[in-house]
């Protein structure tokens, strides 16, 4: 994916600008380059989604430009702006879901707009190059439908296969928890993308029906591996990840068909284990298509999350999204009313410095993006001046752009701090292009000073604004994850119907895979808090357990369970519910439960941890 990230957006910045030279007005050429930053937004969404998603980016970017060529006549409604673009932009993005560079690239093209002010058909006519820019973009982020339409579909459930190839090998291990999280945020994934994923002609129908097969025997797969994890370790388990593997291969065409070589588990004592060798091999004979497993009820699939749901979620109690908002629009306001307070040099580059830094989300993340940006920042600039020294013309410009842009996007998701040494020349050349009769000079001392500030503010900004909001929802999202436990062992004990427990199930692993990523984040939001949200780990990790033991559970009858019995299971439960919300140890005892011994061993080591962490919940406060 980063060669074709680093190869795509290189040409999408660098053809624009190649074409302006080539036409004689580079200044125009490198306003296309701006909306071919719409590539940027490229990520692994179907082609669907894409072709959708980057039109709109596309457009966005060439209102965020008109909207700062507007502004510019009156300093103080373009100070406000920047926050609201800012704020606005990610917002949407958190919304929708979309990854990428978030907001930072709208409020590069408002900064853009605002220092070009001119006439009202000039502005007219640079936001229209600029949004052909991105057509441009949008066309090269859609090539690849020709060739191979289904592409991140199958990429999708190649991942889900060799994360369960695994969580296999793993069992047993310390690194078995870890993947239990990575392979059910994989699986939720793919059945996103699956949702959204549309035919191209009618002979994608098969294709399309198989890689829904395939999701839905991984979850069977997943659920087998649980199971299995509470037994001694088996010699073939070895063999069933390597045929996890080999599927996972075929799916990115690394591999051609192989056969189910695997030896049937001939062991009455492991159920478990031969349960696992039938899911895998039907999952093999499913991908070889010498078995059609459809979907029960395929229309489900085409469901959608409405407009009205998303907003609800977004702005629902504990919800942090609209303070991540907030946050970032009110730090880019602060950076450009003190920028234009003091009339630096190109002013913008204050509030576009604070955007780039809070692209990390977290306090900490911040910190070190700010760090990063800083040095990087330096060592770019002793690059850019150095090309800027040489006087590039004509051909060279395009070309020193998109092999800058290629490097950046080829290492920006593994070294930020490498990545900006990269930026760095690119957004000056791109200063000196639009502005020939500004010195080179210039540019280089007002980046220095820019960065600088542009940093400390987003730094500040973020220590001192809703530092700790994954802190504060960590309880509340336990204490939800706990009650949705409680509630899936009352329906399998109660023997409720398969919808109803498969209603449950989906909540339960949501809350699951939203646990753990509150808690990394409450993990991330402070250096010296750190040691504090660690010492909650083990009660995280064991309700994760447990809800995971709790999903492999329910797909087993149980009968005839006294209703005087679960009603102290869900009396438990929702004990240690009130614990975790009132920061009391838990207290209340728990019969037997020898229907599901490993369930209620789980159960016991959760009310085991709540009652050592007793005070060390008070921070999240």
């Amino acid at each position: 994916m980063n060669w074709f990230r680093g190869v795509g957006s290189a040409i999408s910045v660098g053809t624009p600008a190649l074409l302006g030279i080539l036409m004689g007005n580079p200044a125009l050429g490198i306003l296309a380059s701006i909306g071919g930053f719409t590539f940027l937004y490229v990520s692994n969404e179907t082609y669907a989604q894409r072709a959708a998603r980057l039109f709109w980016i596309a457009v966005g970017l060439t209102a965020s430009f008109t909207l700062g060529a507007f502004c510019s006549y009156n300093t103080s409604l373009m100070v406000i702006m920047f926050g609201i673009v800012g704020g606005l932009s990610t917002l949407m993005f958190n919304l929708f879901r979309i990854t990428g560079p978030g907001g930072m690239f709208f409020v590069l093209a408002y900064a853009v707009g605002t220092s070009m002010t001119s006439n009202l058909n000039e502005i007219l006519q640079n936001a229209f190059i600029l949004f052909l820019g991105g057509l441009f973009a949008w066309i090269v982020g859609m090539a690849g439908v020709i060739k191979n339409p289904h592409r991140t579909e199958s990429r999708a459930i190649s991942a889900v296969y060799h994360s369960l190839a695994n969580l296999l090998s793993a069992t047993g291990t310390e690194h078995y928890t870890s993947l239990q999280h990575q392979t059910a945020s994989l699986m939720q994934q793919a059945d996103h993308i699956l949702i959204n994923s549309k035919l191209f002609g009618q002979k994608d129908k098969q294709f399309t029906e198989k890689l829904r097969s395939l999701n839905a025997q991984a979850k069977d797969i997943f659920l087998s591996i649980l199971d299995v994890s509470l037994m001694p370790k088996h010699e073939v388990e070895e063999q069933l990840c390597k045929s996890l593997q080999i599927i996972a291969n075929q799916l990115q065409g690394k591999e051609k068909e192989v056969r189910f070589a695997v030896q049937p588990v001939d062991d009455e004592l492991n159920n478990s284990l031969s349960n696992l060798y039938l899911n895998i091999k039907l999952a093999f004979e499913i991908n070889s298509e010498t078995v059609i497993h459809s979907t029960a009820n395929p229309e489900e699939l085409e469901t959608k999350v409405g407009f009205r749901l998303l907003l609800k979620n977004v702005f629902k109690s504990g919800s942090n999204t609209p303070f991540i908002a907030l946050r970032y629009g009110i730090v880019l306001i602060i950076s450009a009313a003190i920028a234009y307070g003091f009339h630096f040099d190109r002013s913008y580059w204050v509030p576009l410095s604070s955007a780039a830094v809070m692209g990390g989300g977290t306090y900490v993340n911040n910190l070190h993006r700010g760090i990063q940006r800083s040095v990087g920042t330096i060592i770019g600039i002793i690059i850019g001046a150095f090309l800027l020294w040489l006087h590039p013309q004509s051909l060279a410009i395009p070309l020193i752009l998109a092999s800058l842009q290629f490097i950046v996007e080829l290492i920006y998701g593994r070294n930020y701090s490498l990545a900006v040494i990269f930026i760095t020349p690119s957004t000056l050349l791109i200063g000196s292009t639009l502005q020939p009769a500004l010195t080179s000079e210039y540019f280089i001392s007002a980046r220095i000073v820019d960065i600088i500030i542009g940093s400390l503010v987003a730094i500040v900004g973020t220590s001192l604004l809703w530092r700790k909001t994954a802190s504060k929802r960590l309880p509340l999202v336990f204490m939800d994850t706990v009650e949705k436990e409680g509630e899936l062992l009352s329906a399998i004990l109660n023997h409720e119907s398969n919808q109803v427990k498969k209603s449950i199930e989906a909540k339960l692993q949501d809350s699951l895979i939203q646990l753990r990523l509150v808690y990394d984040n409450a993990f991330a939001e402070s250096m010296r808090r750190n040691a504090r949200t660690t010492i909650l780990w083990p009660a995280i990790g064991d309700s994760l357990h447990l809800g995971y033991m709790l999903l492999a559970a329910s797909r087993n009858n149980i009968n005839n369970v006294p209703r005087e019995r679960i009603g102290k299971y869900e009396h438990f439960f929702a004990g240690l519910a009130q614990s975790i919300k009132n920061n009391k140890k838990p207290v209340m005892d728990i019969p037997a439960l020898p229907e599901i011994p490993s369930v209620f061993e789980d159960m016991i080591q959760l009310k085991r941890s709540l009652r050592v962490l007793d005070f060390s919940l008070k921070y999240t406060k």
